[in-house]
């Protein structure tokens, strides 16, 4: 969303004028919460994985992460997660 957009949408939803500055500073630390959120679920999903596998006979758990290099934080690309109910249809 476009700082511009921010500010308009401001004035008219809630009747307050704010500055670009303002907008930036703002849009800003939503960005951080965002990414902040992404770490959290991202660690969520291994314990998630760990939970169900012992409790859930014939549950397959597949996570494929990928890492640019040896020592970087893992990135998330795909989660697959199938029941025994759902193979035998």
């Amino acid at each position: 969303m476009k700082l511009s957009e921010i500010q308009r949408k401001c004035a008219s939803k809630i009747h307050v004028n704010v500055t670009i500055d303002c907008c930036y500073k703002e849009k800003k630390i939503v960005k951080e919460k965002m990414v902040g959120n992404h770490k959290e679920e991202f660690g969520l999903l291994w314990d998630y994985a760990h939970e169900l596998g012992p409790k859930t006979p014939k549950l397959s758990i597949k996570m494929v992460i990928q890492r640019l290099t040896v020592d970087s934080l893992p990135h998330f690309k795909r989660y697959y997660v199938c029941f025994d109910a759902l193979r035998k249809g």
